[in-house]
């Protein structure tokens, strides 16, 4: 354990304070908090439709279960996100024209400026974040969360039978 390494404890079994994906879960969850509590009154958002919205956004066109994937929603979730954003009139929905049973989403203009609202707030959010970091620990940081991102798909790869005992 390196002196920047935070000390894991043995108090409990997980160390729960210490454990990497709590912590990287209530950074998470705070933001989200703070983002929340400007699109819900702004637009009548949930979290589930804003990530959707968010998702389509960035990558217009998508089916939903494209959307469900990227945005880390179940089917269920995404199906009343989705909902929910076309009643607002922030999304539509088109059928392909080859085949009828796949459809794609799209922001409609009112949608294409909430995201670009909300994004300006998410980025002012992201940059507030950063500011302690020297340019270094970001690049670092940003290595660091891409390799995560890779361990954690690996995982879900394999599932929880696929770890060894330890």
């Amino acid at each position: 354990m390196t002196d920047e390494t935070p000390p894991r404890g043995d108090a409990s079994p997980l160390a729960l304070e210490a454990w990497l994906p709590y912590r990287l879960f209530i950074v998470s969850a705070r933001v989200a908090g703070v983002l929340e509590s400007y699109y819900c009154p702004a637009y009548g958002l949930t979290q589930a439709s804003w990530r959707a919205l968010a998702v389509i956004g960035d990558r217009q066109g998508l089916s939903a279960g494209e959307i469900a994937r990227a945005a880390g929603l179940d089917q269920f979730a995404t199906s009343r996100a989705i909902a929910h954003l076309m009643k607002l009139g922030l999304a539509v929905r088109t059928s392909a024209s080859r085949d009828r049973r796949r459809a794609s989403l799209s922001l409609t203009p009112a949608g294409a400026g909430a995201f670009a609202d909300i994004a300006r707030l998410a980025r002012r959010i992201e940059d507030t974040l950063e500011s302690g970091l020297p340019a270094a620990e970001r690049r670092a940081l940003d290595g660091a969360l891409a390799r995560l991102d890779e361990a954690s798909a690996a995982l879900v790869a394999k599932g929880w039978r696929g770890l060894e005992a330890g």
